[in-house]
């Protein structure tokens, strides 16, 4: 599956490309920190960054960047992921997407289908897909998410998010949920902050532990940076 979604994003911006100009239609860096409130258990840094490709008004490519450095476990790890997206309108956007992440010598691949939503004061997206611990097998599982943007203002926007990794064996499930708010300093500049909670299901134990996160983002290009957020495990951690 995740073979075929790779060439058919390829294929189809290649054809796409033929025929249109290409244009950068948007992208961000982002810098941020997260933390469980109870520090034994780590932080993370990331520098996160997004660039998106329009072949056509229906179709663009879009590939995200990072880097994360987990303080308790001392490792750094990265992630890329691209995506193929589908404009059916100037509301609804499909998309296909593939990614890995790495971290201590360990690679992660990850892939699945997405879509997103703009209701005027509010945009919702979703994503459903598959990871594997890359030359391990036994270690695969689902991932889903969910997302909620809500315009309270013209520089305030609050958000909601529900994240889902699960299965790797049987051994570990996690789900975070979280709620923040993003306020615009500028046309392309804004600063974030996130309260939410994690719940790690793993080897029989169940625990749940508070988190908080914040940071800085400069958008490129249009206003909503790219039209998906970032996915793989990496990301969804708030610290380790």
């Amino acid at each position: 599956m995740k073979n075929l979604i790779i060439s058919g994003a390829l294929a189809t911006g290649l054809i796409a490309g033929a025929a249109h100009a290409v244009e950068v239609t948007g992208g961000y860096v982002e810098l941020g920190y997260s933390t469980f409130t109870d520090t034994d258990i780590g932080s993370r840094y990331n520098l996160n960054g997004a660039g998106e490709l329009a072949f056509s008004r229906s179709f663009s490519l879009q590939l995200d960047a990072g880097t994360y450095r987990f303080n308790e476990i001392d490792e750094s790890g990265t992630n890329v992921t691209l995506h193929g997206n589908f404009h059916a309108s100037d509301n609804l956007s499909l998309g296909a997407f593939y990614g890995r992440d790495s971290i201590d010598g360990d690679d992660l691949d990850f892939y699945g289908v997405e879509a997103g939503f703009d209701a005027g004061q509010v945009d919702i997206e979703g994503y459903l897909g598959r990871h594997e611990v890359d030359g391990v097998s036994g270690l695969d599982g689902n991932i889903f998410g969910l997302a909620m943007k809500s315009y309270a203002t013209d520089q305030l926007e609050l958000t909601a998010n529900y994240d889902l990794v699960d299965n790797f064996g049987g051994l570990v499930d996690a789900n975070v949920y979280s709620v923040g708010a993003n306020y615009a300093l500028s046309d392309n500049a804004e600063v974030f902050g996130t309260l939410g909670a994690a719940r790690l299901d793993a080897f029989g134990f169940s625990n749940t532990e508070a988190f908080v996160s914040f940071g800085v983002r400069m958008n490129l290009g249009n206003a909503r940076g790219t039209t998906f957020d970032r996915r793989g495990v990496l990301d969804k951690l708030p610290g380790l």
